[in-house]
């Protein structure tokens, strides 16, 4: 039985993909930290779509639990795999609580990077797809959001050079991103915890219109059924897919 793997699945964006996937009759590996809700979406999508949904509990940003993770879930087929998982920093770079900002370097850079190659290595001749979830602050600095953009700038540049050098080498994986823009998730609530901004400077990114979570998952789907490397959502709120954002390789 072949499964599409979604981390932060509990809700927000992954909870969408997780919901559009189930939908077009995949199966599902949901993964995050939050197993009541992950047994919650299990039962709905069961339910609903018919299709089978394996939950995992683990906190990424945990170091020690990224290859316990992996090591339990490469067991299954595993034909899409979303690293989906992270979280925002609202605050000027030198109010930043450093406890927080060090697990969002860990989650949204270090788990990804090494699930990514632990997945890749595994899958480089099999027909099977690795899709990044970045952000449109992975391609523009946001002003209170540097460390943020910047975790997301890695993700954006590692994966896209990654399929490039992959499809160089002939491999049969296809490697992907989706940069989502301003998403209605709690995702801005998690963002300004901690954060020293006052209300007037956090309302500022509330103003304009977001996308659903479910629109969004529509996106996604659209990126996974595609030939393109890169699915971001421009400021129309329109997915816009390439192959090309990063181009200055040196292939040696």
């Amino acid at each position: 039985m072949k499964y599409t793997l979604i981390t932060g699945a509990s809700s927000g964006i992954g909870k969408a993909l997780a919901e559009k996937f189930a939908q077009e009759g995949h199966n599902l590996i949901i993964v995050a930290r939050r197993e009541e809700l992950l047994n919650q979406i299990k039962n709905d999508l069961e339910t609903k779509y018919k299709i089978k949904v394996i939950v995992y509990k683990y906190d990424l940003s945990n170091s020690e639990q990224i290859k316990d993770f992996y090591k339990n879930v490469k067991k299954h087929s595993i034909e899409v795999f979303i690293n989906n998982a992270g979280f925002g920093d609202q605050n000027f770079t030198w109010e930043a609580d450093i406890n927080k900002t060090e697990k969002m370097l860990d989650l949204n850079i270090k788990s990804l990077t090494i699930l990514s190659i632990m997945f890749i290595k595994d899958n480089l001749d099999n027909d099977v797809q690795l899709i990044n979830v970045s952000s449109v602050g992975g391609y523009k600095m946001l002003s209170s959001a540097i460390t943020y953009c910047a975790t997301k700038v890695f993700v954006s540049a590692w994966t896209e050079n990654v399929a490039k050098e992959l499809k160089r080498a002939d491999k049969k994986i296809k490697v992907k991103i989706l940069a989502p823009a301003g998403t209605k998730t709690e995702f801005q609530e998690r963002a300004i915890k901690k954060s020293k901004l006052t209300k007037e400077w956090i309302n500022q990114y509330k103003i304009g219109k977001r996308k659903s979570a479910e629109d969004l998952a529509i996106d996604g789907y659209e990126l996974y059924k595609s030939d393109k490397i890169i699915g971001i959502i421009g400021e129309d709120n329109k997915l816009k897919l390439s192959d090309d954002h990063y181009t200055n390789i040196n292939w040696i």
